[in-house]
């Protein structure tokens, strides 16, 4: 089997068996908005096909919610694979806000209009496998040569549900530390803190120094990601396995949260009520030392004109290591027909972009196949390989999993406000999630 040094994910007891991913995780629901790749909101986008494609004997529908710079990556790798297949293959790209995404994804499968390759969140493969809206990729992928050694081992296997595969695997994209190096040389430190201590000693250090907060800790999205990868760091759970009973309001989550409150009213390096997006302001501008968010944010820290930052592994809040993860993945839509011929295309696309995804590392993922992670030009991306150096944890495979979960996301936000007490957030948190689990389910059957 191989392996990277320290590029592995975990599963926490039988609960963390990995899934999942509607691009991080909103506050009121399980999954990533566009807000968390950069990406813009707005109206559903159609693009041309990249590249000479007028001649090919296959055209493939691809749908993906790349509304921000990553859409220009894909764009890339796509023209390149037009260009290799000329007069064979050819994918026409169709891209929308997240938002709109799945909703549409829905809407047309139902009317036998869906696409012939869609992306999809991981956290959210398990509930449209279950309404059976995607299909099986069991035989399709081995045709085609893909198998679990080609890719991290958890992140593909989060990619089942009872028992087959619907899913491939494009990235992972967990939580990180940035770092203002200035503020930290200034303070008398050369290396990002590794452990929640750390944190707060050289954060008070910065305070001392500067006129810098240490820390801006985020009241809304993606707060429910810190709380996530503290509760896995302090040993904790997230749901049972078939996403009806909660596991985060617990002695070890009610810590977890804790640490993140703590941050704000004990330590005091942090401010309080911090507005949306007011954290990732306040680090560009060079007014915290420290900033947790996704790795989806190395392009636009790129950008900021003088700031000079670093990357690193999220700090360890408890006793384990473990961060929040999700991840992109190749999905084929059910289709009322299936046509072999398109579907075989299909994973060819798949697996060309899967070998052939250092560009989109570039564009501020992790890759997930093994071939991209251990070629050189991988590890000269700075910021990638950093933030690869962690523990990956992704939510648990199951269609409840967001109705559950979901709810932590305001019961955070109240904790961290000062509003209700970890134990109080989080108890009302798991009651409102389990009710919301029991409707979905009883809506399915």
């Amino acid at each position: 089997m191989k392996k990277l040094k320290q590029l592995s994910a975990v599963t926490v007891g039988s609960l963390l068996i990995l899934a999942a991913c509607q691009e991080p995780e909103q506050q009121g629901g399980a999954g990533e908005d566009s807000d968390s790749e950069g990406n813009n909101g707005g109206e559903e986008v159609e693009e041309d096909m990249p590249g000479d494609v007028g001649d090919a004997d296959i055209v493939l529908d691809f749908w993906n919610g790349f509304t921000g710079p990553d859409g220009d990556d894909i764009a890339r790798i796509i023209s390149d694979f037009n260009e290799e297949y000329e007069g064979e293959i050819a994918i026409r790209t169709q891209t929308m806000p997240w938002d709109n995404f799945y909703d549409q994804y829905r809407t047309v499968v139902a009317n036998n209009e869906a696409p012939d390759i869609a992306i999809m969140h991981l956290d959210s493969i398990a509930g449209y496998a279950q309404n059976d809206t995607l299909t099986p990729l069991d035989e399709l992928a081995a045709d085609i040569g893909l198998e679990e050694d080609d890719f991290i081992e958890e992140v593909w296997q989060a990619g089942e549900y009872e028992g087959s595969r619907y899913a491939i695997p494009l990235d992972v994209h967990p939580l990180a530390l940035y770092y203002n190096i200035d503020l930290l040389e200034e303070a008398g430190y050369s290396e990002p803190p590794e452990t929640y201590d750390e944190l707060v000693e050289m954060s008070l250090a910065v305070q001392d120094s500067s006129d810098a907060y240490g820390i801006a800790m985020p009241v809304y999205w993606p707060s429910n990601m810190i709380f996530f990868s503290s509760l896995v760091s302090h040993g904790g759970e997230t749901v049972s396995d078939d996403g009806m009973t909660a596991l985060y309001n617990s002695p070890e989550g009610e810590e977890a949260l804790q640490k993140m409150v703590d941050l704000v009213y004990e330590h005091e390096v942090s401010p309080s009520d911090v507005q949306a997006d007011g954290e990732v302001t306040l680090f560009r501008q060079g007014n915290s030392a420290f900033h947790i968010n996704g790795i989806w944010m190395i392009t636009g820290f790129e950008e900021q004109d003088g700031l000079n930052f670093g990357s690193a592994p999220m700090p360890q809040f408890g006793d384990e290591e473990g961060v929040w993860a999700g991840s992109h993945n190749f999905v084929l839509p059910k289709q009322q027909e299936e046509d072999p011929e398109r579907q075989e295309a299909a994973m060819e696309f798949i697996r060309y972009v899967s070998e052939n995804s250092i560009d989109w590392a570039r564009a501020g993922q992790v890759p997930a196949a093994y071939s991209v992670l251990e070629r050189e030009e991988f590890q000269e991306l700075e910021h990638q390989y950093n933030i690869s150096q962690q523990t990956f944890v992704f939510p648990p495979t199951s269609p409840y999993y967001g109705d559950t979960w979901g709810p932590t996301g305001p019961a955070v936000d109240e904790a961290m406000l000062g509003q209700l007490s970890p134990e109080e957030a989080l108890d009302r948190a798991a009651r409102e999630g389990e009710a919301n689990a029991e409707d979905a389910a009883a809506a399915h059957n």
